[in-house]
């Protein structure tokens, strides 16, 4: 294999990152750049280079150094620059620039404030929203003892203050879990505000939470943070396990303290709003690989509620197969009345990976496909999920076993067994019983008790 130069690698990669990279060597020439680089001024370029060589002298790097910068095309740019020497045999040989482009950053945060304005606004004009939740314990579809316990849980949780960890796989509904909390609890009558934090990128989320002081930082207004717009209700924290160790720290601190303090203000505030919080992998897991400070875990999950995965629940998996059929008739005008028997041993005998979010999935393809018959068959089902099932199905005397007393079943098991042997051998009694290993006296006794000898024609011997 053709050997690659590794400069070719680090070049394409600094070119389609958002931060722009400069680096010099010992006597200041131009080592590299990212195209983010081209796009400011020469005079520009000459300000941070003076900054670069700063650095080579004093051998000390700097972090979040704030500047402003004009572009090519006469645009005003803030930047953060964090400036390392590198060093090789104990001697500085080069130092490189990274500039991160907080106006960008700047202006999606001031687009996420008001679009949280606009729904806080949206929900207190008596919007059918109200406290911006759509789901209370009713809609969690299952009569199964694993969902029935957790959900028992749930209600005994909500009615305290204590924060909240709820731990289960994608899919598994705990975001519903969560807004049933809180409208079954004393806060039902307050906000529910809700947070994915592996959708926000990590220098956005503090100032989402904790909310910003004018001044902050280059650009930043006074705007609450979802603490504060949560009030007395619930903040629900979603994929907390997203969340850097660092902010885990800060997350403690109001945990322990019950006060914050906005990005930028010296003013502490006291927290009103219950902390849910969710994670999609095992807690232990988590702490073990060092994602999840032990501390916080503690604090954010005084109460931990486990939500089971479908394929534990498989006695609730035909209750909420219906429950989607009856709603995407509505959405597609369909008149779909249940599963045909052969899909539902397909649901049953499934692992459902994705859990209720995928039986929500294949069941919504599959009635949009559908004709408009009463019975939904596994022709309508997705390529992906047929082939899926094609893999992992069980051998079809075990389909037709399922539901049946181990009487019938084993009966059915020698039934197929007796039959098989006899269409192999041509109906030859002798030869059957020799390819099953008993006795030919032993057969006929069977075949009689299984009433066997109307279906086969038996050689003469």
């Amino acid at each position: 294999m053709k050997s690659i130069d590794k400069t070719l690698y680090l070049e394409t990669i600094a070119n389609f990152i958002q931060d722009a990279v400069y680096v010099i060597n010992q006597h200041g020439d131009e080592l590299f750049f990212n195209n983010k680089i081209e796009r400011f001024e020469p005079s520009q370029r000459n300000h941070m280079l003076e900054e670069l060589r700063n650095v080579f002298l004093t051998g000390k790097p700097l972090f979040d150094k704030y500047n402003k910068y004009r572009t090519v095309d006469h645009r005003e740019v803030h930047m953060l620059s964090t400036i390392v020497p590198i060093e090789r045999d104990g001697e500085i040989v080069a130092v490189c620039s990274i500039n991160k482009n907080i106006t960008e950053m700047t202006n999606l945060l001031n687009k996420v404030y008001k679009l949280q304005e606009q729904l806080q606004t949206y929900c207190h004009n008596g919007n059918p929203l109200q406290n911006g939740t759509s789901y209370n314990f009713e809609c969690l579809i299952g009569k199964g003892p694993q969902i029935t316990a957790v959900i028992d849980k749930a209600k005994k949780a909500a009615l305290g203050a204590a924060p909240i960890l709820l731990t289960g796989e994608t899919g598994t509904g705990k975001e519903i879990f969560a807004q049933s909390i809180h409208n079954y609890g004393p806060a039902a009558a307050h906000p529910f505000v809700a947070l994915n934090c592996a959708a926000i990128p990590e220098t956005l989320l503090e100032s989402m939470i904790f909310g910003t002081t004018k001044g902050a930082f280059t650009g930043a207004e006074n705007s609450p943070g979802l603490i504060e717009q949560a009030g007395k209700g619930t903040l629900f924290l979603d994929e907390i396990n997203s969340m850097s160790l660092v902010l885990q720290a800060k997350m403690l601190r109001i945990l322990e303290e019950k006060k914050f303090r906005r990005l930028g203000s010296s003013i502490e505030e006291p927290v009103s709003c219950r902390i849910i919080s969710s994670t999609n992998v095992d807690c232990h897991t988590l702490l073990a690989e060092n994602k999840l400070r032990e501390d916080f875990y503690y604090r954010v999950a005084v109460v931990n509620l486990t939500i089971p995965p479908l394929r534990a629940r498989q006695e609730d998996i035909l209750q909420l197969a219906q429950y989607f059929i009856s709603r995407f008739n509505k959405v597609y005008g369909k008149h779909i009345t249940k599963l045909s028997n052969e899909l539902e041993n397909i649901f049953l005998h499934h692992k459902w990976p994705g859990n209720v979010r995928e039986l929500c999935h294949v069941l919504e393809n599959a009635i949009s496909f559908a004709e408009n018959e009463a019975i939904l068959t596994s022709s309508c089902l997705p390529d992906y999920f047929h082939k899926q099932y094609v893999l992992t199905k069980p051998p079809a005397l075990l389909d037709n076993l399922k539901l049946k007393s181990l009487p019938q079943a084993l009966d059915e098991v020698e039934r197929k067994l007796i039959m098989d042997a006899l269409t192999t051998n041509n109906g030859n009694i002798t030869k059957a019983a020799l390819s099953l290993g008993i006795h030919r006296q032993n057969l006929q006794v069977r075949i009689k008790k299984l009433n066997i000898t109307k279906n086969v024609h038996f050689a003469a011997e």
